[in-house]
């Protein structure tokens, strides 16, 4: 089990595509294991050209060139009911604190759900996936690119939709990005493997365009 973990967070700044803020934080606890919470904005502004480089290694991005589209691309995304009850509890919960309700998202579903099983399957915990992905640039890859907000939040040992409910509001980074009023779309994702440290692993993709 991880335990050294304290919650901390950075701001970083960057020029791709017009200038992204970046927020992370991260916490860690017995039993289970809480990762980064990323939340990205792309700010107003003439987006500029080219690539750009952050200043993590966690979020790295190459700009790509897609249509929009809020329905198809997602890798065959079908919700499983513990993922359904959690978009249940996330939009009581953001009702509750002045936030709209989310829609779920077939490409953000698809990333989240990607996320989750590689990393049941390969049995490690991060934001940044097997093959080294970040997790923007995963979930551009299912398709959603032309975002002006996203996040993503992780979790591992929770099995049930109320348990990482309850996990993500402890901590506070995670229970803001859950509140955050800019976002309007979700993906939800779990997975299991029994052969892994945590067993169930947990990923939602927050998104808007």
């Amino acid at each position: 089990m991880d335990h050294d973990r304290e919650p901390f967070s950075m701001t970083i700044s960057d020029t791709a595509r017009g200038s992204r803020r970046l927020l992370l934080g991260r916490l860690a606890a017995l039993p289970a294991a809480f990762g980064l919470g990323i939340f990205a904005e792309r700010e107003s502004g003439e987006a500029k050209k080219g690539k750009g480089k952050k200043g993590s290694g966690k979020n790295k991005n190459r700009n790509k060139k897609k249509d929009k589209n809020t329905n198809g691309g997602g890798g065959g995304y079908s919700p499983d009911s513990e993922e359904r009850a959690f978009l249940d509890l996330i939009n009581d919960y953001r009702r509750k604190n002045g936030a709209g309700n989310l829609s779920l998202q077939n490409q953000l579903g698809a990333a989240a759900d990607h996320h989750s099983q590689d990393m049941a399957n390969k049995n490690y915990f991060s934001h940044q996936l097997s093959n080294g992905d970040s997790a923007e640039k995963n979930i551009e890859r299912f398709g959603y690119t032309n975002w002006s907000f996203i996040g993503e939040n992780i979790a591992a040992g929770q099995e049930t939709a109320n348990e990482v409910m309850e996990a993500w509001k402890s901590s506070p980074d995670h229970d803001k990005g859950m509140r955050n009023k800019n976002f309007t779309e979700i993906g939800i994702g779990r997975a299991y493997n029994k052969n892994s440290k945590y067993g169930w692993y947990w990923t939602t993709t927050f998104g808007s365009q």
